[in-house]
């Protein structure tokens, strides 16, 4: 990929052509247009060292030394957290400089994009890189394999060539074996999701200050990220390159989990859904059926006619009986079940024939069955039948007592309906109400579990930012007071309220969000804690701290008040080693 020529103008201005960023040629009109008004944004430039200000287009930017941002911050993070280990340190120090980065490319974007009244996605876009290189972060190559859509298959691969992280470490003579460019990667991905309007992640894949040719980049949402960084790494081992292991940044993962976890939800609920819907259909078909039987037997009771026309069209085994249990007629559903015909069992008590002669407790209950009946009960139950092939039947059996017109018990009506498959569905239903029950169970259990890892991580975020600001407060500011009352030029006092507005800016955030003791005590007081907690006697601290004895005294009155061990028996040393446990 060839970058476009620079033409200059006699005042030193580029006339044309892309000089701030390297795209492929397709892309070159959008950016040399964008390349224009952000070129216009930073020509209008004021500086007033009186109040401190340094405005672009009329807005307001301060000065970072680059290092002070990359390599000494991260050091300083992974310092405080040596105790967890290298890797757990490193990981902290990135999660912190790419989220805080992210979060910054997100709002320059926004801001930008406003100021300038750019609305167009790839417009918002081109103007990044542009920024980027305006701003000193580092110069941006896109390379062709680049597929910026506004959709799922976003995809960019680039290089900062001139990274000010990468430039930073090797600056300071230390090869890393790990990637150091995290915020070129968070600003970049925060600037870049602001204009399409979806999540977006970048992964450093080569950097410069592992010894890579390049510092490039991989970008696409969170749920393709991975995929692309094993693509690529995969290329690289085929090349014999051996490659580090690359971390996603950890805000991701965890927004993956969560979308997973939505994803089971949404299946459980379509899964309710779906056993829902066949509840109904066979409850619906249970009514009809119902529904159909109630006619049937309504129809019987008005016509003997209508009775001999369906007797034997029906699927249901009908019998008629005498009062005392006689077979009158059956159906011929009944009598093909069994093998027999009419004449076999016409005149038999109804227990003793081929349905019901083979089990004698059985019998014993049809004929209580009848007796009941006959008083004019209706008498229903579940009972088994096999057939001549030995093939078992689940029936639901009924017996009906019959009136006539003035209203006598003339007859008993026997009914056998055959519900074999609607056991094995209801059996089936159970078993799938059990397996829908059992996953409820699990993704309950697994929603806890996340709930329970969601709850540690902020606990341990909270433990973080408390670890953060007390040894800013016990380590840094003591001596910027004391820097504060010594002489200093006016440019050395103007650089110092700068580093101390910078550091209220930095741990603002977390006031807020922590409780520990050591926040109600002054500068001067966690010095003096530190101290004492040391082991120094009064005189050695008055004469460290240029202060009397008298001066000490007070202070650990006022911190020992502050801590709650006033008028108690409590070494002040014991105490302060205490708290470190």
């Amino acid at each position: 990929m060839k970058a476009q020529p620079v033409r200059m103008r006699k005042d030193g201005i580029h006339e044309q052509g892309l000089y701030s960023v390297s795209v492929p040629e397709a892309f070159s009109p959008e950016f040399i247009k964008a390349q224009g008004y952000v070129e216009r944004y930073f020509e209008d430039q004021r500086q007033n060292p009186c109040q401190g200000l340094i405005k672009y287009s009329g807005e307001r930017y301060i000065l970072v030394r680059a290092a002070s941002m990359s390599k000494e911050f991260f050091d300083l993070v992974t310092s405080l957290y040596q105790d967890r280990g290298e890797e757990e340190a490193r990981t902290v120090a990135s999660g912190i400089l790419f989220d805080m980065a992210h979060s910054i490319g997100k709002a320059d974007a926004r801001s930008f994009s406003t100021r300038m009244g750019v609305t167009n996605s790839i417009e918002k876009l081109s103007a990044g890189p542009i920024h980027f290189a305006f701003t000193g972060w580092a110069f941006v190559k896109i390379l062709p394999e680049s597929n910026p859509t506004p959709d799922e298959n976003y995809f960019l691969i680039y290089d900062h060539p001139f990274s000010f992280e990468a430039h930073t470490w090797i600056n300071s003579g230390q090869k890393t074996d790990f990637p150091v460019c995290v915020m070129n990667a968070g600003y970049s991905s925060g600037w870049c999701e602001e204009s399409f309007g979806l999540p977006l992640v970048a992964v450093e894949v080569e950097c410069q200050a592992m010894g890579d040719k390049h510092c490039r980049f991989i970008m696409a949402p969170p749920e393709k990220i991975e995929e692309y960084v094993l693509n690529y790494s995969s290329r690289a081992k085929a090349n014999r390159v051996r490659r580090p292991r690359l971390d996603i940044p950890e805000f991701f993962q965890r927004k993956r989990m969560e979308d997973e976890l939505k994803r089971h939800r949404d299946h459980l609920e379509e899964l309710v859904k779906e056993r829902t819907e066949e509840l109904i259909a066979i409850n619906q078909k249970l009514q009809r059926e119902i529904l159909e039987r109630t006619q049937a037997e309504k129809a019987l009771q008005e016509s003997e006619t209508m009775l001999r026309a369906i007797f034997d069209q029906t699927f249901q085994f009908v019998a008629v009986l005498s009062l005392d249990g006689r077979v009158i007629k059956v159906n011929r559903t009944a009598m093909d079940f069994v093998k027999t015909n009419e004449e076999e069992v016409r005149g038999k008590p109804f227990w003793d024939t081929p349905w019901w002669s083979s089990r004698e407790d059985e019998q014993q209950r049809l004929k209580d069955a009848v007796r009941r009946a006959a008083k004019g009960e209706l008498v229903r139950f579940e009972v088994t039948h096999r057939d001549p092939g030995g093939r078992v039947m689940n029936v639901d059996f009924s017996l009906k007592p019959v009136k006539d017109q003035e209203g006598r018990i003339v007859l008993l009506i026997a009914e056998g309906r055959d519900v074999s498959e609607l056991k094995l569905a209801v059996e089936d239903l159970r078993k799938r109400e059990a397996e829908l029950k059992s996953q409820s169970k699990r993704l309950e259990e697994a929603n806890i579990a996340l709930k329970v890892v969601l709850k540690q991580m902020e606990e341990k975020k909270k433990e973080e930012h408390e670890n953060i600001l007390s040894n800013v407060k016990q380590l840094v500011l003591p001596y910027l007071d004391t820097l504060k009352r010594s002489p200093l030029s006016k440019e050395q006092r103007i650089l110092l309220e700068i580093l101390e507005n910078n550091l209220n800016h930095i741990t603002s955030p977390l006031i807020s969000k922590l409780s520990s003791s050591f926040l109600s005590l002054t500068p001067m007081e966690i010095r003096v804690a530190q101290l004492v907690k040391d082991g120094m006697r009064n005189k050695e601290m008055a004469d460290l701290l240029g202060v009397s004895v008298n001066t000490i005294m007070s202070h650990r009155y006022k911190i020992r008040e502050k801590l709650g061990l006033k008028n108690k028996g409590i070494n002040l040393r014991s105490f302060l080693l205490s708290m470190e446990e």
